[in-house]
């Protein structure tokens, strides 16, 4: 059953229903001649369009295939990619990873047509669909960043209660130390009682990256009177992080996100999805 807050209306036969909500537009069994202005309009508003019914396919481009008719989802996404699903496997049976341009029309027996062209190198994906048993229309919306492993602010949490991870004798004095107009990731000393400033990065690390701790290093070098180590940390660094890092004598130290995964598992900072369902022996 639909959601109370949509608003059904039935139009020119009672088989078809156009379901209407905030951002989402729902046709079951439409007629096909209705769709290209359905899918024209959805691509110029930059909304998602997916399409369930019985379709055949061809490429042509870095090389060619056919598909006979069956049963699939289409989808185009929000940016003009394009991905045809048949009813089993995770993977698309074709796809357009970015499109030029994006045609639909219907022909005199009723088919609806839609074209994908991808240019540079040329690529051409033809659907046509005889029928249509489901078409949706819908403006999403996704911000959330996609995190491997950690984020970062686990990562300080393990390297705070770990600082050997970051080198022997490290003591752990002050977590976000204000430094000029931004805030070091993590101040301490080492084992000889030199200040410490470590920057910690969970995405490789740039040259942005070592000019933003050099600026805490000389904050504190002006507000302290003292130059304290300046300790970069990443899972990786660029060519010129590097050469930007030995240029402002500064370190730089790598680390393993999956084994500080396998850490934070170990000593409870995060339980593993793996252990959700299993019977307690």
């Amino acid at each position: 059953m639909w959601p109370e807050r949509c608003r059904a209306i039935l139009v020119s036969k009672p088989s078809v229903m156009v379901i209407y909500m905030a951002d989402l537009l729902v046709w079951e069994k439409p007629d096909l001649n209705t769709l290209p202005g359905v899918i024209k309009k959805a691509i110029v508003e930059g909304r998602a369009v997916i399409i369930i019914g019985e379709c055949s396919i061809e490429y042509e481009g870095r090389s060619a295939s056919r598909l006979g008719n069956g049963e699939r989802i289409l989808i185009i996404k929000q940016d003009g990619s394009v991905l045809v699903h048949r009813p089993h496997g995770y993977s698309p049976v074709n796809w357009q990873p970015e499109t030029s341009v994006i045609e639909t029309w219907t022909d005199d027996e009723g088919r609806l047509y839609i074209l994908a062209v991808r240019e540079g190198p040329r690529e051409v994906l033809s659907i046509v669909f005889s029928r249509v048993d489901l078409a949706v229309s819908m403006k999403l919306s996704d911000k959330a960043e996609f995190i491997m492993y950690l984020s970062e602010a686990e990562i300080k949490r393990i390297l705070m209660d770990n600082p050997e991870l970051v080198e022997p004798n490290l003591r752990i004095l002050e977590d976000e130390k204000k430094l000029g107009s931004g805030q070091a990731d993590i101040y301490g000393v080492d084992g000889n009682g030199r200040p410490v400033i470590v920057e910690l990065k969970r995405i490789p690390a740039s040259r942005e990256a070592v000019f933003q701790l050099y600026g805490y290093v000389k904050s504190y070098e002006a507000k302290y009177g003292r130059r304290p180590r300046g300790i970069l940390v990443a899972p990786s660094f660029s060519p010129s992080a590097i050469e930007a890092l030995q240029r402002l004598q500064l370190e730089y130290k790598l680390i393993d996100l999956r084994e500080l995964y396998r850490l934070a598992l170990k000593k409870g900072y995060r339980k593993s999805i793996l252990d959700y369902g299993r019977k307690q022996v």
